[in-house]
């Protein structure tokens, strides 16, 4: 089957002109997609960009986008970019302590920066390339986050993704390599759809980093799907760090696989975007599989993020652990809708939850939503989520002491949110997380020494 024939007459008619340009965007490069010419992949695109036209973008009646306006965003026309050329080293950028960094620049893969060599036991590969070659090796892992529920922005990614890159862990290896996806937008009004696929085979450990950056001033539109699977025994700590400018829109998904006795550590940290919205879908397939999720944002002036998660404990004696806490200054707004649904089957299962915020203005503004669905009867299940300001008397009590309120301020803000922070095993990633939030928190008292409303 081609999939760059034209599609089915009904999916170009009677839709909002917003929905439209997309599938118009589809019509004009369908011919240069990769897997064009393979039936499962080209019917799965089909189905997806069908999905797509059904259902068009989120609306505020759309229960799980209800605190997220969309209207800045769809205002907007974003396309893919060309090719840019581009220096495939961003210096002030850097980690301290990557080895190996697999460099995207408006969602085109530009190459590795390799310091140590290639990861022994990591094959890395191309998506289209693997497409090209064996696509029947990428058949079992591509697309199974189009089985969940999926939104406007993840099907796009589906119908739309030219590239991505495919990470798998070999059996066994205990890799001491950190690994980093870069991803730099650099091109106003972009449309930047990354693609990665991870394999973590049975008994491996790795750590990988998934970074997003940004020239300012960029309005592009980041719609990014990752798919995750971790084998018998695996271990894999990932950190996704935002610090794209503040006028980037990014739409993040992860859905994740665990199996039997295998471990994910997930650590989110959210510093940039205009509008964040972070997608994590976990599923623990078979028993003794367990997820730590730990997630910290700070934000201000109108800045917006969404982490909305879902852990399903399919299997028995599972174990779940979600934390998130975040700054929210100025005109900022949060959203922490964190869901978790025991199956029937799924008894002595453990699962625990706990969004707590910190509001720095009174214009700032958190709408937390923690939820459980549980359909059995063993099991151990809480949930929970805090609002609040500053403590005044921690203040009063600084400030007597000589301390000045920029610096007594940072101090409790650093204080609250580092028990976040402090969990990142790599010592060179948690000291770049910690420098990011000092930047932002930098800015604010700028912001506030200038009279700028806090």
């Amino acid at each position: 089957m081609d999939g760059s024939k034209s599609m089915p007459a009904q999916i170009d008619m009677h839709h909002s002109p917003q929905v439209q340009s997309y599938l118009d965007l589809h019509s004009r490069i369908r011919g240069e997609l990769p897997g064009r010419d393979i039936d499962w992949h080209s019917d799965w695109r089909r189905g997806c960009l069908q999905r797509f036209a059904d259902q068009g973008f989120p609306t505020a009646r759309d229960e799980d986008w209800r605190y997220t306006p969309l209207r800045p965003v769809l205002a907007k026309q974003f396309v893919p970019s060309q090719k840019p050329h581009v220096e495939t080293r961003w210096t002030a950028e850097q980690i301290d302590g990557v080895d190996h960094s697999l460099i995207f620049v408006d969602g085109v893969f530009q190459g590795s920066a390799v310091a140590t060599g290639a990861p022994p036991g990591i094959r890395i590969e191309s998506i289209s390339d693997l497409l090209g070659r064996d696509p029947d090796y990428l058949r079992p892992y591509l697309g199974k986050s189009s089985e969940d529920v999926a939104h406007a922005f993840s099907l796009i990614n589906n119908a739309l993704y030219s590239d991505g890159i495919l990470i798998e862990i070999g059996s066994d290896v205990q890799s001491d390599v950190l690994l980093e996806l870069f991803f730099v937008s650099k091109t106003d009004a972009a449309l930047i759809l990354p693609r990665i696929v991870v394999i973590s085979r049975s008994g491996s450990s790795a750590r990988i980093i998934e970074r997003h950056v940004g020239q300012s001033g960029i309005h592009s539109l980041t719609s990014s799907v990752g798919e995750i699977y971790l084998e018998k025994g695996a271990y894999l700590n990932y950190h996704l760090i935002e610090s794209a400018a503040d006028t980037a829109y990014q739409v993040l998904g992860n859905w994740v696989y665990l199996h039997a006795d295998s471990q994910l550590d997930f650590h989110t940290t959210t510093v940039g975007g205009a509008l964040v919205r972070n997608d994590l879908v976990i599923d623990l397939r078979e028993p003794g599989a367990e997820c730590n999720l730990l997630g910290a944002y700070c934000l201000s002036g109108r800045q917006h993020v969404d982490n909305f998660t879902t852990v399903i404990h399919s299997a028995p004696h599972c174990n779940s652990n979600e934390h998130y806490k975040g700054v929210l200054d100025q005109r900022s707004r949060a959203v922490f809708h964190g869901r978790v649904r025991v199956a029937p089957d799924a008894q002595q299962s453990d699962a625990r939850q706990a969004s707590n915020t910190l509001l720095l203005s009174a214009d700032a503004e958190i709408d937390a939503k923690p939820q459980l669905e549980i359909y059995a009867d063993d099991v151990k299940c809480s949930h929970g989520a805090t609002v609040g300001n500053l403590d005044e008397q921690a203040m009063f009590y600084m400030k007597a002491r000589g301390i000045d309120g920029g610096t007594a301020r940072s101090m409790l803000i650093r204080a609250f949110i580092d028990e976040i922070l402090d969990a990142a095993e790599d010592d060179q990633v948690q000291q770049h997380v910690k420098t990011l939030v000092d930047g932002k928190m930098s800015g604010l008292q700028k912001s506030l020494k200038s009279g700028v409303q806090s």
